[in-house]
């Protein structure tokens, strides 16, 4: 895989998931994949969704492109 492909991936997933992160820690809304009542907030899926979007700034800086 080409490393800008991989850059901008990850960056393209890193606001997806914050954006997912933000969205389950907002109560009041429906949140589909829950188990507990699904109007309430979910602190444990936002906290995984803020750890997933850090890995993948993680990817994004390591896959970056160097200047010479």
């Amino acid at each position: 895989m080409n490393k800008s492909t991989l850059f901008y991936g990850a960056i393209i997933a890193a606001i997806i998931f914050f954006a997912l992160a933000v969205y389950y820690a907002i109560p009041g809304i429906y949140h589909p994949l829950t188990f507990s009542p699904s109007m309430e907030w979910h602190p444990t899926h936002a906290a995984a969704f803020i750890i997933i979007a850090a890995i993948c700034v993680i990817i994004a800086l390591v896959n970056r492109r160097r200047s010479a």
